[in-house]
């Protein structure tokens, strides 16, 4: 069983993405600190 979470980037390219959150796996938080939404969380 392969699970397969595609999801479209801003400029529509398709990535695989498991996670909804980009903070997890990238250093979005580092680079936008003052662009979290109100729960704290960057979405992809």
């Amino acid at each position: 069983y392969i699970e397969q979470d595609i999801v479209l980037t801003k400029d529509n390219i398709p990535i695989i993405m498991h996670d909804p959150e980009i903070d997890t796996t990238t250093n979005v938080a580092t680079l936008f600190p003052n662009r979290a939404r109100e729960n704290g969380r960057y979405y992809s």
